[in-house]
């Protein structure tokens, strides 16, 4: 199995949830909450914060302070060209395993 394919109990890897939540942040315009985030990735926001963290350490979101009408300090997550860069890759690599499967499936 390679690292873009689910296991067989249909489950995401991390490297599919990383590109989930970069999709997500990339439809809300580039920047997201990450409650925001949270709802269009279908996980809970203690769980998101870890896998944001990784991201953030990796260069592919970058966390900028926003201003909140109770003064609490809130992050907007933002899409950098790195991430973006990700995204192009992983859907390329998805569906070369995509043309590849299929032809595997067919040999038998």
């Amino acid at each position: 199995m390679t690292s873009l394919e689910a296991d067989s109990a249909g489950r995401r890897t991390t490297v599919d949830i990383y590109a989930d939540i970069l999709e997500v942040v990339k439809r809300h315009g580039g920047r997201g909450r990450i409650t925001r985030l949270s709802y269009g990735c279908g996980m809970p926001v203690d769980r998101l914060k870890k896998f944001l963290e990784k991201l953030e350490k990796y260069g592919l979101v970058r966390g900028n302070p926003i201003e909140t009408e109770d003064g609490v300090g809130a992050r907007a997550f933002i899409l950098t060209p790195r991430g973006q860069e990700f995204l192009d890759t992983y859907w390329k690599m998805k569906a070369f395993l995509d043309v590849f499967g299929e032809a595997d499936d067919q040999s038998h």
